[in-house]
């Protein structure tokens, strides 16, 4: 069986891929791959070029090389080294995308030694695997001609233990959730307003907003005297499953180009309706109607609106998270490992 070397951050930094992978432990469930961290403790200017001269040690001894890149300015350089020096040495390679900048690939498209690299480095792969629809158009626009996986992320189960649909209860506060790094484009100003419009004759809504970012010291100074929302600040691990358990519907109205939000898969599987927004491959995961409701609107009154309605039939609140329970099932970590796994051994 040969080697798989996957390309991954400091694991123990925040970001989409070091979560995705501290959740997998892939590498701890097949003896045949390993992982390359990207970082080391050299001065900044020698980290990188060692990283290099590390790798292309590493790869002898391996068959396939799983590649973890975003489009835009700071990966897509540093990776398409990575990818070069991997077809270099007759390795196969599988890319993997996670994040994608509009603004970066309209740079691409623009710039015929970006172009250049891409068709030399990324469009190579064996099979190259995407968070949506959307993403593998786009790629098929720049010309890839072999195989495209849309997959999922992966989300932590651990905690779950007979995970049941969850209900309405009037009687209390319904707990609206928002659970992102903190920053603008993400909604994090839209479901404050949001929320004061719902409380706005009666407070029968609370918002818990959880996560971290350059946002976040405003964020504490707007909301200080507003009872009805609660900072929670960065959460992890058993932390995060008791602030999941105890919310009623998740909250992400992004005008960010998404790729598949971690965030939103937690949510689906503690059975959380989901109101979001149609960027990126989100509405490949979440169908109006059947997993929560994604509407075009940057408007909180329009949000408002669509709360008010999901939380006054409880009917179809309940019917929404039952599918989300379910649906979640293709998000559990032993069954993104399989599918991986699967992938590595066509190739």
């Amino acid at each position: 069986m040969k080697k798989v070397l996957i390309i991954v951050p400091e694991l123990k930094k925040p970001g989409g891929v070091a979560a995705l992978f501290n959740i997998l432990k892939i590498e701890q469930n097949y003896s045949n791959i390993s992982l390359f961290i990207l970082s080391n403790k050299l001065p900044l200017f020698l980290r990188l070029p060692m990283k290099y001269i590390e790798f292309i040690i590493k790869i002898q001894s391996v068959g396939l090389v799983h590649l973890n890149p975003s489009l835009n300015r700071k990966s897509f350089l540093r990776d398409s080294l990575f990818a070069w020096l991997t077809l270099l040495f007759s390795k196969k390679l599988v890319v993997y995308w996670h994040g994608w900048d509009e603004t970066y690939e309209k740079k691409i498209i623009n710039n015929a030694f970006l172009k250049w690299v891409l068709k030399r480095t990324f469009l190579k792969a064996q099979v190259t695997i995407v968070l949506g629809k959307l993403f593998k158009s786009k790629l098929c626009k720049f010309g890839y001609n072999n195989r495209i996986v849309i997959e999922t992320n992966s989300a932590e189960n651990k905690y779950i233990i007979n995970q049941h649909p969850k209900n309405i209860n009037k009687s209390e506060l319904i707990n609206l959730l928002f659970l992102s790094r903190l920053e603008k484009v993400k909604g994090v100003y839209i479901a404050i307003e949001t929320l004061r419009i719902l409380n706005r004759n009666k407070q029968k809504y609370r918002l818990l907003i959880a996560g971290s970012g350059k946002e976040e010291e405003k964020i504490k100074v707007i909301i200080a005297d507003d009872k009805s929302i609660e900072w929670v600040g960065y959460v992890t691990e058993i932390s995060k499953h008791n602030l999941l358990e105890r919310s009623n519907l998740m909250f992400f109205p992004s005008e960010h180009p998404e790729g598949l939000p971690l965030t939103l898969l937690e949510g689906m599987m503690y059975g959380l309706p989901i109101l979001s927004r149609p960027v990126g491959g989100i509405p490949d995961i979440i169908i109006n109607g059947e997993n929560g409701y994604l509407l075009e609107s940057l408007e909180p009154k329009d949000y408002a609106s669509k709360i008010k309605e999901l939380v006054d039939s409880n009917y179809e609140y309940n019917r929404i998270s039952e599918n989300n329970i379910e649906k979640s099932k293709i998000f559990h970590p032993e069954n993104v490992r399989l599918r991986l796994n699967a992938i590595y051994d066509q190739i």
